[in-house]
């Protein structure tokens, strides 16, 4: 699976961002993107089949609700069970087995396609700040 360099913040509020980073992705830049110690990695169940064995995975600060971050209603969709997803969350690639704990960026083309994906589900969140 090659890897990309850009991963994408949905921020609480506002639009998605296309973060360049570094390969290999880790745990601990996702962490200091999020601004925590611990990460929870999620599968998207939207969209979720690329191909290529991959799926589109996204992380959060496992202790969100803990901290009071603010309630992402886009990572709550994401999550599909009613529960809340608090702060931003970073979208990137994951292995389709659960047990790989790779991580992946995109390539320029696939953040911009994502970030567009984005916005025409959730059209009344890309301007509030």
């Amino acid at each position: 699976m090659q890897d990309g360099s850009y991963l994408i913040r949905v921020p609480v509020s506002g639009a998605s961002v296309i973060c360049p980073t570094q390969a290999p992705v880790t745990e601990k830049i996702l962490a200091d993107m999020l601004e925590t110690d611990v990460t929870e990695r999620m599968r998207m169940p939207a969209a979720a089949q690329r191909g290529g064995g991959s799926v589109l995975c996204y992380f959060i600060d496992a202790r969100g609700g803990e901290k009071n971050l603010p309630v992402n209603f886009r990572g709550t969709c994401f999550y599909h069970t009613g529960c809340p997803i608090h702060g931003d969350l970073i979208l990137a690639r994951c292995p389709q087995n659960f047990t790989d704990p790779s991580i992946y960026g995109f390539s320029p083309e696939e953040a911009e396609q994502l970030v567009m994906w984005i916005a025409e589900q959730f059209p009344d969140l890309n301007d509030i700040v």
